[in-house]
């Protein structure tokens, strides 16, 4: 019989050769190697839908579920222990962070207090632009655009384009799609 810890470290490094293999070896976003990236990220408990695209290289160190014809670019991480769910038809953008675990604040003694799990809820057809934070329990509804190098520390409503430090609404989005040529 397998004790629990011996089935963690097989975990683990199932998980640690997953990954090698997602950002050193099926590099580039050929079908052939998206579709090993997306059963890869599955095999270590991350779901990922059809036609979603995984540049690479990135880290999961919590657990992330991504819908159908998405596009997560390099530099794509989740740090902590918790939960980041990615909705259908969204863009993230290079060097994108979640940040799903943090602190309660402490004594005197050690202000970082008890460790916290926080989840990440991204909607349907969000954009999050290049260099964002996404800090934990927060939510980002459908149709929303993060503008590059924001931090986000609360909820983004549906349909809007929020950006800066910390991010604020700057304005709503019609939902009309802008052809280039229009512009």
């Amino acid at each position: 019989m397998i004790t629990i810890r011996k089935k963690l470290r097989l975990y683990g490094v199932h998980k640690k050769i997953c990954f090698f293999l997602i950002n050193h070896i099926f590099t580039g976003t050929k079908s052939f190697s998206c579709a090993a990236k997306r059963k890869l990220m599955q095999a270590v408990g991350n779901p990922v839908g059809k036609g979603t695209t995984i540049v690479g290289p990135i880290t999961v160190l919590g657990t992330v579920s991504i819908g159908e014809n998405c596009w997560i670019n390099r530099g794509f991480t989740v740090h902590g222990n918790g939960h980041v769910s990615i909705g259908d038809n969204c863009d993230i953008a290079p060097n994108v962070t979640f940040l799903t675990g943090g602190h309660a604040i402490g004594d005197h003694a050690r202000r970082a207090g008890a460790g916290e799990t926080y989840r990440i809820q991204v909607g349907n057809g969000c954009w999050i632009g290049a260099g964002s934070t996404v800090l934990g329990n927060t939510t980002v509804e459908d149709g929303s655009v993060i503008a590059a190098c924001a931090c986000v520390n609360r909820d983004v409503p549906k349909d809007t384009l929020a950006g800066g430090v910390p991010a604020k609404i700057i304005r709503k989005l019609d939902d009309e799609t802008v052809k280039p040529s229009e512009k």
